[in-house]
């Protein structure tokens, strides 16, 4: 299962769509990827985890004043379930 949830991410350019971040500010991730990471199990988990890091970027603002960060993690996993999502259609329209 894991494997080819992962296989779904090997699209050239993922472009998800939109989440909210802090404030309601809309947000996308885009992130471009080599696609035979997904022809290994160490090669998607390794691609899962960029995404993962990209959504928390994406998701990350900076709280004024104080110099912190906030990470909203609503926003990012959203970012990162759509990401996976259209990705799985693309391979899956596409008959990989």
């Amino acid at each position: 299962m894991f494997k080819t949830t992962v296989a779904a991410v090997a699209a050239a350019v993922l472009l998800s769509p939109a989440a909210f971040a802090e404030g309601g500010k809309m947000v996308t991730l885009s992130h471009d990827y080599d696609a035979a990471l997904v022809s290994s199990d160490t090669g998607a988990s390794v691609l899962l985890a960029e995404l993962e890091r990209a959504a928390k970027r994406t998701c990350t603002s900076r709280i004024p004043g104080t110099g912190g960060q906030y990470m909203d993690a609503a926003c990012a996993d959203a970012l990162l379930v759509a990401a996976v999502k259209q990705i799985h259609e693309t391979h899956t329209a596409a008959g990989l």
